[in-house]
C-alpha cells in the first residue's frame, strides 16, 4: 500500500477557497484549526447514516486541518449568509470514506438526527455533478416538507489523504446548479495542489 502523506498547513491554506472565488461581496478566510472539535453528541437513524451528516466525526484525528468560513452579510444578521470549507488531511487514503457515503445513500433517504433531546427529520439526494471523481454532493431537507427543498448542501471529496468537506445553505446557493459550480471551483483549488 503506497504512503499517503498529509498536507502541510501551507498545502492546505494554498488549496483552500479565496474570497475571490466567491460572487462580490463575501468576506472571510482559512485558518488551521489546531484543536478540532466535534461538538455536542448526537446519534442518527438508521445510525449507519452517521457518516453522510458526519463523516468526519468518526475518521480519526487529522494531522492537518483548515478551516474557512466565508460570509456574506445582511442588513439582518440573521440572514446572513454562510459558507463553510473544511480541508482535513491524514495519514491514511480517505476515499473509502467517499465510498462508504456513496453505498450507505440508498438507504438513507430520510435520516433522524437527534441532538440534546430533541429530534429531527431530514431527506438526503445525491446530486449530479459531471465530472466529479471521487465525490459526493447532497443535498438535504425537511423531510417532512412535501415539496422536499432543500436546506442546505453538503458536499465530500477525496483526494488521497486529504478531504475536502464544504457546507452552505440553500438560502445561500438557491438551485443545486449554483452548488454544484461552486464545489467545482472548491475542487479544482484542491486539485491544483494535490493533482
Amino acid at each position: 500500500m503506497p504512503t499517503v502523506v498529509p498536507l502541510t498547513v501551507a498545502q492546505a491554506t494554498k488549496a483552500a477557497l479565496l474570497v475571490s472565488d466567491l460572487p462580490k461581496g463575501w468576506e472571510g478566510g482559512v485558518a488551521p484549526d489546531r484543536t478540532p472539535t466535534i461538538g455536542l453528541p448526537v446519534t442518527y437513524d438508521p445510525a449507519e447514516c452517521r457518516v453522510v451528516r458526519d463523516p468526519l466525526r468518526d475518521g480519526g484525528t487529522p494531522a492537518t486541518i483548515i478551516r474557512g468560513q466565508y460570509l456574506l452579510r445582511a442588513d439582518n444578521p440573521s440572514d446572513d449568509k454562510v459558507v463553510t470549507e473544511v480541508i482535513a488531511s491524514f495519514p491514511a487514503d480517505q476515499l473509502p470514506l467517499v465510498r462508504d457515503i456513496a453505498e450507505v445513500l440508498p438507504r438513507c433517504g430520510v435520516i433522524a438526527r437527534t441532538l440534546e433531546g430533541l429530534t429531527s427529520k431530514t431527506f438526503v439526494r445525491q446530486l449530479p455533478v459531471p465530472g466529479l471523481r471521487d465525490g459526493v454532493v447532497l443535498r438535504f431537507g425537511d423531510a417532512d416538507d412535501p415539496t422536499l427543498k432543500s436546506d442546505s448542501y453538503t458536499a465530500f471529496v477525496a483526494r488521497g489523504g486529504t478531504l475536502l468537506a464544504l457546507r452552505a445553505g440553500s438560502d445561500t446557493f438557491t438551485t443545486d446548479a449554483a452548488f454544484a459550480r461552486f464545489a467545482t471551483t472548491a475542487v479544482a483549488r484542491l486539485d491544483a495542489v494535490v493533482g
